[in-house]
């Protein structure tokens, strides 16, 4: 017992001045129920029975322990408990201190405590001075928010901020995040994402290796290789907005979605999803791509959109400036509608569309869709196809060149595709045509028509054969007798500068005139 005491009285004064003349702190055995003084140079002195030591603001208890007091440390066992600056709590089975450098190193039921978070692992490592936690073997921190799972972590209690690294999980009111490297800040809950991350939500993934997320406020933002999955539509871009509280997506900058049950995809450089109406549009070269098996039609309009009718099916929109292409068929117009249940494409003021060779117009136009490919369109009220006689072709003076049509309209028309080619056209009401035939490769004149019902045939983009269907009245005159005038039909208009010739062209404006559109009031004064 006098030992004891002896040891005690040079732990509590006599190594305080021994401290202060080196200017280093020493371990203090502040209480034990029992002792054995080590009596040999180098062999520790041994405490158990509620053991307590103290290192300036780190008090531990623990059921037994050995001072090596030469060296400034301690191993303890048993129910070890330390507290730093009466705000950080641990607890462990196991803990070797340093008191020269302040490392503690804690093993077995780890548990590590402050009042932002709660720290389970195997194995720590606790630098008291830097007030740094790192764990190395598995580990799990717990706040009133979130759950955090990662293989290797840090924890910087002075910044409040956690590191983590290696197959981190994060639990989430709204995701579970799997990512590679992350920080996490514990007071404002911001997750900062440094390296490949998976956010995974009730109805959308996201994916990203650099950005952050606030568990606060539902609001993620991403910047480097996003991908966003929503129910059938994969999207990325180089910035994401997410807030999960509105609902809404944001995208900037390189946007592609792509719709894998319609097979389309659409890009652009600013789009926002909103989930809550199932709705979305893309701006700022927006195009719309829809995949077919033999050609791909590429469109472009101010503004794409996608939603859901009455019947969750989606219906697509693109409005303003509307221009498509593909190898066989070009178009331009206002705006589109698309719902995809009946797979057709209705296409709204001032359409044209040019299919093998032919210009096609109408009040409105609708396009009936099979594998993203056209198999038949109507043209709908003031139809009318115009297809230019081929100069080449036919011996033509100077003044005929380039100016001869083959023209046929009608009230409302309906065409027919074919292998991506039109091959036939049929009239409904009020047909005119105004034709050049040919015999042996020599234009024989022009044959005006009038009759209810025709039926037009074509072959390599080329008409073949016209079938007029009750009362038909017509002439024909020779070329020679013909003015370009003459062969016009009433409200022809040619409108060739207006239409895409390459996929590039789709962002091209659409002039508002054609040079050629001076011919048809010409000839409507006659």
């Amino acid at each position: 017992m006098i030992a004891r005491t002896i040891y005690l009285l040079i732990c509590l004064i006599g190594f305080a001045v021994e401290s202060h003349a080196q200017e280093k702190a020493i371990i203090k055995i502040v209480h034990s129920d029992s002792l054995r003084f080590a009596t040999q140079p180098g062999l520790p002195h041994r405490f158990w029975g509620n053991a307590t030591f103290s290192h300036k603001d780190m008090r531990m208890t623990c059921d037994s322990l050995y001072h090596y007091s030469d060296s400034n440390y301690i191993y303890a066992y048993g129910n070890v408990h330390a507290v730093q600056n009466d705000t950080l709590n641990m607890w462990g089975d196991f803990v070797f201190y340093n008191g020269n450098t302040e490392l503690a190193k804690v093993r077995h039921n780890v548990v590590l405590q402050d009042p932002q978070l709660t720290l389970s692992t195997d194995s720590l490592n606790y630098d008291a001075f830097n007030r740094i936690g790192h764990y190395f073997n598995g580990g799990t921190i717990k706040d009133s928010v979130n759950t955090l799972v990662s293989d290797i972590g840090y924890y910087f209690l002075s910044i409040n901020e956690m590191f983590y690294k290696d197959s981190v999980k994060v639990y989430t009111p709204d995701y579970t995040l799997y990512s590679d490297t992350l920080k996490y800040q514990t007071q404002s809950k911001l997750i900062t994402i440094l390296g490949p991350t998976t956010i995974v939500g009730e109805d959308r993934t996201l994916y990203s290796e650099y950005g952050w997320y606030n568990s606060i406020t539902s609001h993620a933002e991403l910047y480097k290789n996003n991908t966003l999955t929503y129910n059938n539509y994969i999207g990325s871009s180089d910035t994401l907005v997410v807030d999960s509280v509105s609902g809404t997506a944001i995208m900037r900058q390189n946007i592609h979605l792509y719709d894998t049950i319609n097979k389309a995809i659409v890009e652009g450089n600013y789009g926002e999803v909103l989930r809550h109406n199932d709705y979305a549009f893309v701006t700022n070269k927006a195009m719309l791509i829809l995949v077919g098996q033999a050609d791909s039609l590429f469109l472009h309009a101010d503004t794409l959109s996608i939603n859901k009718d009455s019947i969750d099916n989606n219906v697509m929109k693109a409005y303003h400036g509307v221009r498509f292409y593909s190898l066989d068929l070009q178009g331009v117009c206002d705006s589109i509608v698309y719902p995809t249940a009946d797979s057709t494409i209705y296409l709204y003021i001032a359409p044209i569309v040019w299919a093998s060779g032919n210009q096609l117009t109408g009040t409105t136009i609708d396009m009936h869709m099979v594998n993203n490919e056209v198999d038949k369109f109507n043209l709908n009220n003031k139809a009318m196809i115009v297809n230019q006689v081929d100069s080449t072709m036919y011996k033509l003076t100077p003044d005929q060149r380039g100016v001869l049509f083959n023209q046929i309209k009608g009230r409302d028309m309906t065409g027919y595709v074919r292998n991506n080619e039109l091959y036939l056209m049929l009239v409904d009401g009020s047909g005119e045509s105004a034709y050049y035939p040919d015999d042996n490769g020599f234009i024989i004149g022009l044959n005006k028509a009038t009759s209810s019902n025709i039926k037009i045939e074509l072959e390599n983009k080329k008409i073949k054969d016209i079938t007029f269907i009750n009362n038909v009245e017509g002439t024909l005159n020779p070329l020679f007798m013909v003015t370009p005038e003459d062969g016009k039909l009433r409200d022809f208009q040619w409108h060739i500068d207006k239409k895409p010739m390459k996929k590039e062209d789709i962002f091209r404006p659409t002039p508002k005139t054609s040079v050629t559109d001076t011919i048809a009031p010409r000839n409507n004064k006659k």
